[in-house]
């Protein structure tokens, strides 16, 4: 820790001692109803092994930190939410601690750095492997995601053009408006925000079939259970984004160039997003790649294609002609009247159904 005074030292100390007390707590709670409701034990066994390994994670990066314990000075220890407060089933309960343990997780990752950035690194892997879990446990409610039968809408909540307090009611009309896809995406807005905006689209999207997919922040799909995550070429590797996410889900990829299409694992994708295929308002400063570029690419595979970037009630059909099999529009959606304009390119692209 260096750099570090001995109270800051031991500030960072009882923050771990604490979260692995709380990581810990968490996961003998669920593995309490796999054991005794469920009867299942291998799940019990994997949340067993998993529980032993935070404690020996945290005592081999930090071993002082019992020392540093003060339970009774703590000044959380006494506050509690009504979420907190309230279950309803034995499936609330696993919920609200796989919750409480995936939180600890993170929080013993951000601290752990600190004291060994390596050492952290079994947090992340923990975090990870434990959203698995997650999975498997409640595998009986959840489904596989598919994308939409063809042609469909793909509707781009970005939070550059929806300001904060809109998402949720946005997602809504997207949903009642019968988008045949969402996808949640934010540059600028911070993690909390994030998760947020799509636990609140999700919500929107329940008892549904459409498939809501985070740009970019892999971390944040498997966080939320989001339907899928869609991510460039250059950013994490499709398999390794599906680890993450989990089997079921739907993992698709940004191509703008054929030779981008050419290193892309099409094995591993469920879908490819082409374009900027005119010039895009929300992406003025990337070139437009043309009716040409669908062309090429939908003569290459027969993967499901997203055209995405300036596409409006005027050129949609010019893109599903082109062999597009979705139209991804933001704001020709999302500027003015939200519901009219998902109304007026879905009856526009209906006129191609398969």
């Amino acid at each position: 820790m260096t750099g570090m005074g001995d109270t800051d030292r031991g500030v960072v100390l009882r923050v771990l001692d604490a979260n692995a007390n709380r990581c810990a707590e968490g996961l003998r709670v669920v593995e309490e109803i796999a054991r005794f409701s469920m009867e299942d034990g291998a799940l019990t066994g994997r949340l067993k092994d998993a529980r032993h390994r935070v404690r020996r994670s945290v005592a081999a990066l930090a071993g002082g930190g019992l020392a540093h314990r003060d339970s009774a000075g703590d000044v959380g220890s006494g506050s509690a939410t009504a979420s907190e407060l309230a279950r309803g089933s034995l499936s609330g309960v696993a919920r609200a601690n796989f919750a409480r343990a995936e939180e600890a997780l993170r929080v013993l990752e951000e601290f752990g750095k600190l004291i060994d950035e390596d050492g952290s690194r079994a947090f992340k892997s923990l975090r990870f492997e434990l959203y698995t879990i997650e999975r498997s446990f409640f595998a009986e409610t959840v489904s596989a995601a598919r994308v939409p039968r063809p042609p469909f809408l793909y509707a781009v909540l970005d939070r550059s053009v929806v300001d904060r307090d809109d998402v949720a009611s946005v997602a809504a009309t997207l949903v009642s408006a019968g988008v045949g896809m969402i996808q949640y995406r934010s540059k600028l807005a911070a993690a909390a925000e994030k998760r947020r905006d799509v636990v609140a689209i999700l919500e929107a999207a329940r008892g549904t079939s459409i498939p809501v997919i985070v740009n970019d922040d892999v971390e944040l799909a498997g966080e939320t259970g989001a339907d899928g995550v869609h991510v460039g070429g250059k950013d994490m590797p499709p398999g390794e984004a599906r680890s993450i996410v989990g089997p079921g889900r739907i993992v698709g990829v940004s191509v703008t160039s054929l030779d981008e299409l050419a290193r892309a694992p099409l094995d591993e994708i469920d879908y490819l997003g082409i374009g900027p295929v005119f010039p895009s308002p929300t992406k003025p400063e990337a070139a437009s790649l043309g009716l040409d570029f669908v062309r090429s690419v939908r003569s290459r595979t027969a993967l499901p294609l997203v055209a995405i970037g300036g596409i409006a009630a005027e050129n949609a059909l010019d893109a599903i002609d082109a062999g597009a099999d979705g139209i991804a529009a933001v704001s020709a959606l999302l500027v003015g009247d939200v519901g009219k304009n998902c109304f007026t390119l879905k009856k526009i692209i209906a006129t191609r159904l398969r």
